[in-house]
């Protein structure tokens, strides 16, 4: 029985790709632990680096709630990118989507953001990569509203104003050689004065809070 177990050992191992076990003649290291270190090696590749440095950029969410907004970043540092973006609404009639929880008409804004990017990393490329930045965002309005009285309804004038301070992390990366999307999230505390309460809605708040702000930007590099 011996003599049968040593004959199916060396059968078995007669039939193993002897690659498997094949050295260099200079290396003692076997070949397929340098195929596995060369597939590692391709697959840590360097990000791409996007070939501009300054970005035209605008807010999808906020066209859907007809807030026009426009935005330019440029790299300012190594690892720095100033952000500047303005909007500007004006509509006679509310809509379905503007989300308002009142009556509102005749309104008019406007909104200024200022956020100054730090991208993450020890070899941190622009555009392309993880950011932390304190963001300050100021808004005015100007609309009529409607008044419940006890003698039915009435359109008052309002105005409204908000300043925002706070922090975000985002996320910005390129889309082909041209393109950039921008996503962030992050915390702020809002100050509101005038008419705030009727001024607020579902997508550009204005009510006084310390809360939740996020957004996301398409641009395109030049």
């Amino acid at each position: 029985m011996k003599i049968l177990n040593y004959l199916f050992v060396l059968l078995v191992l007669a039939f193993i790709p002897q690659q498997l076990f094949a050295v260099t003649k200079f290396s003692p290291e076997p070949i397929i632990s340098n195929n596995i270190s060369s597939t590692l090696a391709n697959k840590s590749k360097p990000k791409k680096e996007f070939p501009f440095k300054q970005i035209v950029s605008f807010y999808p969410a906020k066209a859907i709630a007809n807030y026009m907004m426009l935005g330019y970043e440029r790299q300012v540092g190594p690892k720095h990118v100033l952000k500047i973006a303005v909007g500007y609404a004006n509509f006679e009639e509310q809509n379905l989507f503007q989300g308002f929880n009142n009556e509102i008409k005749d309104f008019s804004g406007t909104r200024f953001d200022l956020m100054y990017k730090y991208f993450i990393g020890k070899e941190a490329i622009m555009f392309n990569g993880i950011y932390f930045a304190p963001i300050i965002s100021f808004k005015s309005a100007n609309f009529k509203y409607q008044d419940f009285t006890g003698f039915g309804s009435v359109w008052e004038d309002g105005s409204a104003s908000a300043l925002a301070g706070g922090f975000i992390f985002g996320a910005q990366f390129p889309l082909g050689d041209s393109f950039s999307v921008d996503l962030y999230i992050g915390d702020a505390m809002i100050k509101s004065h005038g008419n705030y309460r009727e001024a607020d809605r579902f997508m550009d708040s204005y009510r006084s809070s310390i809360g939740l702000i996020s957004g996301f930007s398409f641009g395109f590099g030049f």
